[in-house]
């Protein structure tokens, strides 16, 4: 995917319950990443028995190593729901400092299946979100996604909807490169705002 020696910032984005860090565990080991910011990995290291109680700490680890990162140009991937602003700013920081952004973009098609897979991880010992999050994220994180492709160089959508993160769209620089023969519905503003 990269085109050059440039540090590359691997993000994987997507609303609660869409396959993120099952997806992320798949592809890192391939393409060999060295630093994974994982800040759900941060809390469970910080205290196993009750990671919740961490997150806030886990979550500023996970700036402070993310700025390391940035500031050393060295290359790391990192999750993200892309609902807020403070990580969109953390992508245009690794732009103006040199990285090449790859970024795995993973939906469902429908936010009810984002709400059941994070129940079914809370059954099995997980992190719970709140529904509203949940469904304000499903909103956010797509808008987000279309206002800020211009600071993206290499995209991959991916629709998980049958949990097999199946390649729906690629994207280099704003243009597409591939686009599968049946597009799932949600992928559809992404695709209007790209070229061709």
């Amino acid at each position: 995917m990269s085109s050059s020696d440039k540090p590359i910032m691997y993000v994987f984005a997507g609303n609660n319950g869409s396959g993120k860090s099952t997806i992320r565990n798949l592809i890192i080991d391939k393409i060999g990443i060295e630093t994974n910011i994982d800040p759900d990995g941060i809390a469970r290291h910080l205290d196993l028995s009750n990671p919740e109680s961490k997150r806030a700490e886990a979550g500023r680890s996970a700036i402070k190593l993310a700025k390391d990162c940035i500031k050393n140009k060295r290359s790391f991937s990192i999750e993200t729901t892309l609902s807020g602003r403070t990580f969109l700013q953390r992508i245009k920081t690794a732009r103006e400092n040199g990285f090449e952004i790859t970024m795995f973009y993973l939906g469902l098609e429908d936010v009810q299946q984002n709400i059941e897979r994070v129940a079914l991880r809370v059954k099995n010992g997980g992190h719970h979100i709140p529904t509203e999050d949940i469904l304000n994220r499903h909103v956010k994180s797509k808008e987000n996604l279309i206002k800020n492709l211009p600071f993206i160089d290499n995209l991959v959508v991916m629709d998980n909807s049958n949990f097999n993160g199946e390649i729906v769209l690629e994207a280099y620089d704003n243009y597409i490169a591939y686009e599968s023969s049946e597009l799932p519905k949600w992928v559809l503003p992404i695709k209007e705002q790209l070229k061709r």
